[in-house]
């Protein structure tokens, strides 16, 4: 009797840019040449779904798919080829059960193209605390590849580490200008948005990473307190209380960022309970 595989909840998002026809092509061909004579029907994403030739670009939606361990090694095996072609982007793919992480990848370009090597560079200057160099990693990656979403997301966390409020402004705003499904520039703009107490905008900053992020990742609970936050300073407080109230409810690992702000969402909860 042959056991079937119980099916896998895999979920995959996010954006790669490959920045000429040129590159787009040899993409794609290389994409269709795998499926053709290596990976058959075992790939999840169709090409006509997440190809666009109008901007030189593969985009994955947001999608959860029911499938089986072998459909996400091979998918993840071929988003990780197609993405060495790219100058800038990320796709996230996530396995998950009960809620849980059993699996994550990060697929971005490891190439040897200077705009490539810039950001990343500066993506790890960042987290060294070298932020003057890292800001300057990162504009030279900008200028190699102006449409370079992320890197904009990470110079804008420089700046704002730098509290060049105004410049961090600036390029989280460039950053969803050009990729608005990335949650993190929305995050971030509501951050500085709360500092010049511009609360419903912050608001729905806030409230658009939430939609844009997983309920497996921190941001998606950080972004939650910011906008009950927020709306506790908008005197919103009846709209407060259930983002407060899903924050608390919330069992976070003592290793997860969120884990340190349950004293400051159960006194916003407090504050908004006298009020509403």
């Amino acid at each position: 009797m042959n056991v079937q595989p119980q099916p896998l909840k895999l979920i995959f998002k996010g954006r790669l840019e490959f920045g000429s026809e040129r590159t787009y092509n040899m993409v794609l061909n290389h994409w269709n040449n795998r499926i053709e004579n290596y990976f058959k029907t075992d790939i999840l994403l169709k090409a006509e779904q997440v190809f666009s030739q109008d901007d030189f670009a593969m985009t994955v939606p947001q999608q959860v798919v029911m499938s089986t361990e072998k459909h996400w090694r091979s998918t993840t095996a071929l988003l990780k080829e197609i993405a060495q072609f790219a100058l800038a982007g990320k796709v996230g793919a996530w396995w998950v059960q009960n809620g849980q992480i059993l699996a994550e990848y990060n697929i971005e370009p490891q190439s040897d193209k200077t705009a490539v090597l810039e950001f990343i560079r500066g993506r790890e200057l960042a987290q060294q605390g070298g932020m003057e160099m890292a800001s300057e990693a990162l504009s030279n990656a900008i200028s190699k590849f102006e449409r370079n979403a992320l890197a904009y997301e990470r110079r804008g966390y420089v700046n704002y580490k730098l509290r060049n409020y105004n410049d961090a402004l600036y390029d989280f705003s460039k950053s969803i200008d050009i990729n608005p499904f990335n949650p993190e520039p929305h995050y971030g703009r509501g951050k500085i948005r709360m500092l010049k107490n511009e609360w419903e905008n912050a608001a729905q900053d806030f409230d658009n990473a939430i939609k844009l992020s997983l309920a497996v990742q921190p941001i998606h609970w950080l972004a939650r307190l910011r906008k009950g936050d927020s709306l506790y300073h908008a005197k919103r407080c009846s709209e407060a209380i259930p983002e407060l109230k899903f924050f608390l409810q919330k069992k976070f690992a003592e290793t997860d960022p969120n884990y340190r702000f349950r004293p400051k969402a159960e006194f916003l909860l407090g504050e908004c309970m006298k009020m509403a």
